[in-house]
């Protein structure tokens, strides 16, 4: 690959990581209270919350491992 398609995919792989988590903790976690309710309840609101905050952790963990790496 080259090395603008590598910065491509790493700032995809941050803005999609940073999107979620913002949307898990807007959403879900209520935190400036914009949504009152998701639309969903009990187990499943715990579900996607929690995936979410996986995706977003992964997401950005690997891009931030690889702009690290990539700098070296």
């Amino acid at each position: 690959m080259s090395a603008d398609q590598n910065e491509r995919n790493l700032r995809l792989l941050l803005s999609i990581g940073g999107l979620a988590l913002v949307i898990q903790s807007v959403v879900f976690q209520g935190t400036f209270g914009i949504v009152e309710s998701p639309g969903v309840s009990g187990v499943l609101r715990n579900v996607l919350s929690g995936g979410l905050l996986l995706v977003a952790t992964i997401f950005l963990f690997s891009g931030v491992y690889l702009r690290l790496r990539g700098s070296r």
